[in-house]
């Protein structure tokens, strides 16, 4: 059998490429175990600090979108950028919001096939702060909101309780979260938000309160993460964020459940039950 020679006694490598170029790659083939882009409710949005960042020096000016629909979050003054930590929740990266910045994204509305129906899921890391929460989630720090004058939709904190949050639609319509799924203000968990015949809510695998359902309006505009809804919430976000997901849709229970498995796995959150 020939031998394949080497080049003047050298074995030759694979060329190497750039770690922007390594990054791309990887957001449209992450090596997960799990891919949400899979699912049968499609996927809208879906951000991840480990691989969809755009740094402007130590902080960060983009967030791509790696759902393939291009819903990319930006922000173009340096004094509003989230800072981006390497060892965050999980010993993975997380983009840290100060309670001065925060991201823009598309329109939330017009993304949706049904004002019903959808999900929108995050992982939040250790830290975040329930400073100047109030009891309404519309009056809340906002993690992540659409809104104009006539229309809402957001996720804000209310004191030590962790994340909740709804829509406006002849009155306020909010799931808070359950009694107990965190120990104390600032904890790491998972928040589901989502609308099925009511808005209702979970924490670390705890299903919070259900209000009476009612479509999303057409107010519910511009994605905002880390700031305060234009006329509602009073305070931004302040604290960590890891990942974001927004389903076009419904999940089935199961499927809540699936996603929540891999998030508690992937950020080493306990998931309750």
């Amino acid at each position: 059998m020939a031998s394949h020679p080497l080049h003047h006694g050298v074995r030759s490598h694979p060329s190497r490429v750039s770690r922007g170029e390594e990054n791309g790659a990887l957001r449209k083939h992450p090596r997960l175990s799990f891919d949400p882009r899979n699912m049968q409710t499609p996927l809208l949005v879906w951000v991840r600090s480990d691989l969809s960042t755009t740094m402007n020096g130590s902080t960060v000016s983009g967030w791509a979108d790696m759902s393939g629909n291009g819903r990319d979050f930006a922000q173009a003054t340096a004094g509003n950028q989230p800072a981006l930590s390497g060892s965050g929740q999980g010993g993975r990266a997380e983009l840290v919001f100060d309670g001065a910045d925060s991201m823009t994204g598309s329109s939330l509305f017009p993304m949706l096939s049904n004002a019903s129906e959808w999900t929108l899921i995050m992982v939040l890391g250790q830290g975040w702060s329930d400073t100047g929460a109030s009891g309404a989630y519309q009056n809340s720090p906002g993690i992540i909101t659409a809104s104009d004058s006539a229309g809402y939709f957001g996720a804000g904190i209310v004191s030590s309780d962790g994340p909740g949050g709804g829509i406006y639609n002849a009155g306020y319509k909010e799931s808070a979260p359950p009694s107990g799924a965190i120990q104390s203000a600032g904890d790491p968990c998972i928040f589901v938000l989502y609308s099925d015949s009511g808005i209702k809510s979970r924490l670390n695998g705890s299903a919070g309160s259900t209000a009476t359902g009612a479509a999303m309006l057409s107010g519910a505009t511009t994605l905002e993460i880390g700031d305060s809804a234009a006329g509602h919430s009073d305070e931004p976000y302040d604290g960590p964020m890891s990942e974001v997901m927004i389903f076009d849709g419904t999940l089935q229970n199961y499927e809540i459940k699936q996603v929540e498995q891999y998030l508690g796995d992937r950020y080493n959150i306990r998931l309750n039950g």
